[in-house]
């Protein structure tokens, strides 16, 4: 028998592309405290990590408040100005049928992965969603790998971390999960440098391919794995 494989998928820009609805929102928390001048291609860049250490950077001095006025349009509408990555669902289908266990792993707020997968019909794929935390007590990529993992009960070295950031890379590089990176998201050149990335794929087509690959290649224990030396921004 096979051994047991699991994928986690970043919702943001790997198996979604949210762009409209997270800008829009975006600029309502921001409109809420007073800041307006903020262009499109560097809110665009915020996709991803963390909303707090975004707003932060953008030097917004109540980032709680724009972040719950960001949340009460997102939550309103902002989730579903969204779209499917084409080809993204025949790539989950295969690998359930190929036997891997699937979950989503997104430093969104898992309430709202939750209802986003659901509505547009990926819940079926997943046997978990692992997210944030409102409170920002579960928050960057690696504590959210590291909780999936828990959950699913699943060994690093036989798991897969499928983003589109630096962050999805340098978190499952902390929990010394391999990954592959995607560049149908929001990430640039020289975000995917970790030795632990395995491929950078242009296509869904090309994920699926690099993901069968690795799951005929043996697991290497993660006690046996090198030391990962990644430094997530926080």
């Amino acid at each position: 028998m096979a051994p047991s494989r699991y994928g986690l998928f970043d919702l943001d820009g790997t198996l979604t592309n949210p762009e409209t609805g997270i800008v829009r929102s975006m600029r309502h928390g921001l409109s809420a405290v007073g800041v307006y001048d903020v262009d499109h291609a560097t809110l665009r860049s915020l996709i991803g990590p963390p909303l707090w250490d975004g707003f932060a950077r953008l030097g917004v001095r109540d980032v709680d408040a724009a972040v719950a006025a960001y949340r009460e349009r997102y939550a309103d509408v902002g989730m579903y100005e969204n779209e499917v990555i084409p080809g993204v669902p025949a790539v989950l289908e295969s690998l359930v049928a190929d036997g891997w266990t699937l979950a989503v792993a997104t430093s969104k707020p898992a309430v709202f992965a939750e209802r986003i997968v659901e509505h547009f019909r990926l819940g079926g794929f997943f046997t978990y969603v692992a997210g944030a935390t409102l409170d920002g007590s579960r928050r960057y990529k690696a504590d959210v790998i590291r909780h999936a993992l828990d959950v699913l009960g699943a060994p690093p070295e036989a798991t897969v971390m499928v983003g589109d950031r630096r962050e999805d890379v340098a978190g499952a590089a902390e929990c010394r999960v391999r990954s592959v990176a995607v560049r149908w998201g929001f990430g640039e050149p020289g975000e995917f440098t970790a030795p632990e990335v395995i491929s950078v794929v242009d296509t869904p087509a090309d994920l699926l391919a690099v993901l069968r690959e690795t799951a005929r290649t043996p697991a290497v224990p993660a006690a046996d794995q090198p030391s990962a030396q990644a430094n997530t921004e926080r």
